[in-house]
């Protein structure tokens, strides 16, 4: 071979190493690609951006699905950043949603109702707590040193509600259960809990209605239980989401939920120490207490139906919140089903029963 050949050769080499570290430093500075069909290379499509959402929530044992979904990363997981918003009353919180300042809110399904009869758009969308037959969520019990040991026996005492709450739905339906009239109990309205705790245990109250954990340290402290939840059958809190974010949020929103009561089920030391760590319960029951275990079944999908929903209306209707269509007046009528629960879609619970199906045993 002639010093010319030995040349050509050395460039050819030389050439090609080129094209090749030259093609190298294009594809590193190029976007990733994603073959097609055609073998012609696509850019991938970014990551999207999470769902911003500021939920408001009160210090209440029904919200820790909520915290552990955060502290764990699953509304993470699910494209969403949710931001957990505190607040220590009922009306405060209320008054966040009226003003427009949150995108979702932990409420009762009566308060969703109210707030969608006056024009501001929140769907149910998720339920945090339901009742269960091997777990109490709320009863009514009696002061310490009570010696009432039915309903029909505590006739004209005092009864400590908070008005046109969850509690005071219940405390009709324990009545009526117990075939004795709505006015059965002289009701006293003490909205805080913690007030309405300390004046049961001084016995400046006879009775009183509380969720758990705040039911065991009444009947810690001597009070007797009455009536329990433990055979209704129906969501007891909920979370609701704004009408334009509920039909893109909502199932990833449940998702999250589901993998929290998966965890709290699970680990139920930790979640009450979470519990403990964000002022849910007393810390009086730090040590002996364990929270209750959930219904993967229920929590967080099972939604209030149709019927629970007529109750609820009647219910307000009866106690002067709102008024029949048919009826004049000032009051603002009630929203209709399909406004104020979301429906969740075949495609979703399709998908939720083959989640259930490939975990079981």
């Amino acid at each position: 071979m002639n010093l010319r050949e030995k040349h050509q050769g050395l460039g050819a080499t030389v050439g090609g190493w080129a094209l090749i570290i030259m093609l190298g430093l294009a594809f590193i500075g190029a976007p990733l690609a994603a073959q097609t069909n055609s073998g012609q290379p696509q850019p991938l499509k970014p990551e999207p951006e999470p769902i911003k959402l500021r939920v408001g929530l009160l210090p209440i044992a029904d919200t820790i699905l909520l915290h552990i979904a955060l502290k764990n990363g699953y509304f993470g997981q699910k494209g969403l950043m949710v931001q957990l918003i505190p607040f220590q009353s009922t009306l405060e919180k209320d008054s966040a949603v009226l003003a427009g300042r949150l995108d979702g809110h932990f409420c009762e399904i009566s308060s969703a109702m109210v707030l969608r009869s006056q024009d501001h758009p929140y769907k149910v969308i998720a339920s945090t707590s339901h009742t269960n037959p091997k777990a109490r969520f709320f009863g009514l019990v009696s002061k310490p040193d009570s010696t009432v040991k039915t309903l029909a026996e505590a006739r004209d005492q005092s009864l400590g509600v908070a008005r046109q709450t969850i509690v005071d739905f219940l405390a009709d339906i324990f009545l009526e259960r117990a075939h004795l009239p709505a006015n059965h109990f002289q009701r006293r309205d003490i909205r805080k809990i913690p007030l309405r705790l300390q004046t049961l245990k001084a016995g400046q109250l006879d009775f009183s209605i509380f969720p758990e954990p705040l039911l065991s340290v009444a009947e810690k402290a001597g009070g007797r239980i009455l009536a329990d939840d433990r055979d209704l059958n129906m969501p007891l809190a909920a979370v609701a989401l704004r009408d334009d974010l509920a039909p893109k949020v909502a199932p990833a929103f449940r998702a999250a939920l589901a993998q929290a009561v998966a965890y709290a089920n699970a680990n139920p030391a930790p979640t009450r120490d979470l519990m403990l760590e964000m002022g849910l319960i007393p810390k009086a029951l730090a040590e002996d207490w364990s929270p209750p275990s959930y219904d993967p079944a229920l929590v967080p999908y099972r939604l209030p139906d149709e019927k629970l929903f007529a109750d609820y209306v009647a219910w307000l209707v009866r106690n002067g919140v709102l008024r029949r269509p048919e009826d004049p007046g000032s009051l603002r009528i009630p929203p209709t089903y399909e406004e104020t629960v979301d429906q969740i879609s075949p495609e979703e619970l399709s998908q939720i029963a083959k989640q259930k199906d490939s975990s079981a045993p």
